[in-house]
């Protein structure tokens, strides 16, 4: 997502969180959050980790109910988090959702779908169906989130503050929604990608040989033009910042730190990304 502009958290191996950033809420313990977690997703505010039994723990602020501290019981597989709202996929394929609801975001009574993968952005959400289309939900005042839904033969997903990316079977990448900062072009991006990530106002996609392209607003270096070289194997975005996993299991970080949330020295690990 999206709106993770001061939080972060990552799955170290042996399966605790790693959070740093800012914390004023219990997003971003310091200590981490000990645990058999399999997956990690950061909010605006708040924090989801998903557990190998499919549960879901949640931690910091609970305002919108986006983080119950009892956490969230299910047979999960993926989880998001958007500004003040969550997701998680079921392995039935439906979608659970709670949180801030004001544009339909995340209704109560969840999703229902042969779904594969989620993503939530700031006010909306999707949902990558088996048969490579997005299904979308939730505020749709830029485009990001077509009621109808946006065909394709798609792999991923990935949402942002008010655009939202697909990536396409053939390693190129749709994009839809606002973009003001050209953090969305309508034409796309043609590449062979293999991953992507949207932020609030910019765009990543990690390519086959292991570097990163980024387009999109660059304020504060989160998305420089000439993109970022390296032996990468993930990518993630926050508001005004972005992070990468590379293959030795260290993590790159760049853009706005104000709150210690992208050290340009990055961290060391390990750790890893999960695979959906």
């Amino acid at each position: 997502m999206d709106e993770r502009d001061k939080t972060e958290a990552a799955v170290r191996v042996f399966f605790n969180v790693a959070c740093w950033g800012w914390k004023i809420h219990g997003q971003a313990p310091p200590a981490g959050v000990d645990g058999d977690f399999v997956a990690v997703a950061a909010g605006h505010v708040h924090s989801l980790a998903l557990g190998r039994d499919g549960n879901v723990a949640c931690w910091g602020s609970n305002y919108y109910g986006q983080a119950p501290p009892a956490g969230v019981p299910g047979d999960f597989v993926a989880i998001a988090a958007g500004c003040n709202h969550s997701l998680a996929l079921g392995r039935d394929g439906n979608v659970a959702c709670w949180g801030y609801n004001v544009s339909g975001q995340a209704p109560p009574a969840g999703v229902p779908g042969d779904f594969v993968a989620v993503a939530a952005g700031r006010n909306h959400s999707l949902a990558l169906g088996r048969d490579g289309n997005v299904a979308c939900w939730g505020d749709n005042d830029n485009g990001e989130a077509p009621p109808d839904g946006v065909d394709g033969n798609f792999v991923a997903i990935a949402a942002g503050g008010n655009h939202s990316l697909a990536l396409r079977h053939d390693g190129s990448v749709a994009c839809w929604g606002y973009n003001a900062r050209g953090q969305a072009p309508p034409d796309g991006m043609q590449g062979d990608y293999v991953a992507i990530a949207a932020g609030s106002a910019h765009s990543l996609a990690l390519q086959r040989n292991g570097n990163i392209a980024c387009w999109g607003w660059n304020s504060h270096g989160q998305a420089p033009p000439a993109g970022v070289d390296g032996d990468f194997v993930a990518v993630a975005t926050g508001d005004g910042h972005s992070l990468a996993l590379r293959h030795d299991g260290s993590i790159a970080c760049w853009g706005f730190n104000n709150f210690g949330q992208a050290p340009p020295e990055g961290f060391v690990g390990p750790f890893f990304a999960h695979n959906d």
